[in-house]
């Protein structure tokens, strides 16, 4: 009863925060609703994209997290999210940092872009990402320091290669390196920018 009681308030504290607006893609119809959230440790706020369905029903289409900050002062990690609109594509913008004494937070950053199709789905067509799980010699045992150093043996190599599948999975997305990996977190610094700019223009 105690969990129904937290769900039920958890949804209410949802459903008032929640904003939505109405954006056209591929001459089709989508609500966005923009929510926020506060659990234990963690605030922030989420975007959920719905297709706008004949029967006037709303069919859950993406996800992106907008803002969320988890854990104390001393030790943040906090993620941002933005998205772009155009006539026929929707492109998500993540970055992730850590404050303080989070070592093992991630920080990183990554793009996706989802094409719109004729049914109302979307299909995601690239989806790349640059992610340190936690700070560089936080672990020693874990391939991540592979991206730093160049892995000399088979073993060593075989440790980056499980790293970079781990956060492949995790992130869902392919892992860049070196003047990708900077342009890619550039993009994501140029777009979490602009954000910030239309929110006190």
């Amino acid at each position: 009863m105690k969990n129904f009681t937290l769900l039920f308030l958890l949804s209410l504290e949802l459903l008032f925060a929640a904003e939505l607006k109405h954006v056209n893609i591929g001459n089709q119809d989508f609500s966005i609703t923009t929510e926020s959230y506060k659990i234990y440790d963690s605030k922030g706020t989420v975007m959920r994209m719905y297709s706008e369905e004949r029967n006037n029903d709303l069919l859950f289409i993406l996800n992106l997290t907008l803002r969320d900050t988890t854990g104390p002062c001393s030790s943040k990690s906090i993620e941002e999210g933005s998205y772009e609109v155009n006539a026929t594509h929707i492109t998500l913008y993540s970055s992730w940092i850590r404050r303080g004494k989070a070592y093992d937070a991630p920080i990183g950053a990554r793009i996706q872009v989802f094409e719109v199709q004729p049914d109302h789905s979307v299909k995601r067509i690239s989806s790349k990402l640059y992610i340190e799980t936690e700070r560089e010699n936080y672990n020693e045992a874990s391939g991540m320091q592979y991206l730093f150093k160049k892995a000399k043996t088979k073993k060593e190599q075989a440790k980056l290669d499980l790293y970079i599948r781990g956060v492949e999975r995790k992130y869902n997305g392919t892992f860049v390196f070196g003047k990708e990996a900077q342009v890619l977190r550039r993009e994501v610094e140029k777009a979490l920018t602009k954000k910030l700019k239309n929110k006190w223009n």
